[in-house]
């Protein structure tokens, strides 16, 4: 199921996107719902399930799109972000780990198939990673993950401020994420390149405000690794 969010204070806009991606989804056979806003505090209100993408305007009454950006970056129901507006000038303001493209109105369609194929795919990729509890085996989603720590034969698996014990080892985490954004940066630390704020020669700084190690023959595949992906996510997906 992709659950699809639309925010737009003008039901024309909203109708039109509903229309083009039911359209797209009934062709791939894509089980999908739709969640409506009105304004961007609507969108900070919701409680809902998460929402695979968000189609959302910019200029709106009372918050603007750039401030609802700025204010769900660090929030888990809200995956990926689609801008739709008449100012192509704002392009390059809407640019983030969150944002998928930038669309102007009035909606090309063909445009809107590109983020939704997209989504979906990167929905596939972000795969179920299966950890031992005391109680057994649970399973946590990739793009949850800020980064994970040895400890000794075990594991600390790091979710924005928590921390969840695994029984495991780093090797048995590692094996799983093979060709994700999960990427070894240390003999006893992998870090997902989705949080990465910033890297350092020593360490890589995550959005939730931890420094990541980086060890001195990793630093180098590190930074192509993060570079790769800062492209792909900032630019690539832009154009």
């Amino acid at each position: 199921m992709i659950l699809i969010g639309i925010c737009d204070d003008e039901e024309m806009y909203r109708a039109q996107i509903k229309k083009l991606c039911s359209a797209f989804f009934d062709v791939v056979n894509q089980e999908h719902e739709f969640v409506e806003f009105t304004s961007g505090e609507d969108v900070l209100a919701y409680q809902g399930e998460r929402l695979h993408l968000l189609f959302l305007d910019i200029e709106m009454p009372g918050m603007n799109g750039l401030e609802v950006l700025s204010a769900i970056r660090r929030n888990e129901r809200i995956w990926r972000v689609v801008f739709v507006t008449s100012h192509k000038e704002l392009k390059w303001d809407t640019v983030d780990l969150k944002t998928l493209a930038f669309l102007e109105k009035p909606l090309d369609p063909m445009g809107v198939e590109t983020c939704l194929k997209t989504v979906v795919r990167e929905n596939q990729e972000n795969i179920d990673i299966s950890y031992k509890t005391i109680q057994g085996i649970d399973h946590i989603r990739l793009d949850r993950i800020v980064s994970v720590q040895a400890r000794g034969n075990y594991v600390n698996i790091c979710i924005e401020q928590e921390e969840i014990p695994g029984y495991d080892s780093i090797k048995v985490i590692e094996g799983q994420t093979k060709g994700t954004t999960m990427i070894r940066t240390h003999k006893s630390y992998l870090a997902n390149l989705q949080y990465v704020k910033k890297v350092n020669a020593d360490g890589l700084l995550m959005t939730n405000g931890t420094v990541v190690p980086i060890g001195r023959k990793y630093l180098p595949e590190v930074k192509a690794a993060y570079f790769a992906f800062l492209k792909n996510v900032t630019i690539d997906r832009n154009l």
